[in-house]
């Protein structure tokens, strides 16, 4: 069990930041899936960063469990900007990027990183 937390820890960092990054360089898809939900492009930047910053928060424990409930909230928008936008298989899939971040939000024994 503690090396499926700590997988799940290390993608869902992974992930969160690197979808972050995608959303603030603009990638036309993202653009476009965002669009469905009436988001302009300086707000899907904006959502980028928010992603972005939450993924880093998630390092520290202090603030692990917020950052997870932002995450799990951005993971809910834009799982409903796939499904609008009709990108169905995607769509299934990314309701398990939300479970991750409610793993995370949930509390339960993660991670302790070693300080620096």
């Amino acid at each position: 069990m503690k090396a499926f937390v700590w997988i799940n820890f290390a993608l869902l960092t992974l992930l969160s930041i690197s979808t972050g990054i995608v959303k603030i360089a603009g990638l036309e898809a993202d653009v476009a899936i965002f669009a469905t939900l009436g988001f302009t492009p300086a707000m899907t930047v904006a959502f980028g960063v928010l992603q972005a910053l939450a993924g880093l928060a998630l390092l520290p424990s202090s603030t692990r469990r917020s950052a997870a409930l932002v995450l799990a909230v951005t993971f809910v928008v834009a799982t409903a900007g796939l499904f609008v936008s009709g990108i169905h298989p995607f769509s299934w899939v990314s309701l398990a990027f939300i479970a991750m971040a409610a793993l995370v939000a949930s509390g339960r024994p993660g991670p302790r990183l070693a300080a620096a």
